[in-house]
């Protein structure tokens, strides 16, 4: 999906990452530089809330609790 932002005459692309919950795992994968101020989380269509439900390290994005089986985790990575 291209977008243009800030009136900027150069397009940016939204880099989205579908995962499926299974009960366990915490931790997926997202670009090297993101931020919880670059990304946004839902799961199931539920926006989670940065440093309270998600942290990024690196390029793992960590999931306080473990979506559940068949819980839709969409991450978002935005180009600011």
């Amino acid at each position: 999906m291209v977008r243009y932002i800030n009136g900027k005459d150069r397009p940016t692309e939204i880099n989205v990452r579908v995962s499926t919950g299974d009960g366990s795992t915490r931790t997926f994968t997202c670009t090297q530089g993101m931020t919880v101020d670059k990304v946004l989380v839902t799961e199931n269509g539920v926006l989670q809330r940065p440093t309270v439900d998600y942290t990024i390290s690196g390029t793992t994005l960590t999931i306080g609790t473990a979506p559940e089986i068949g819980v839709q985790v969409i991450i978002r990575e935005l180009p600011i």
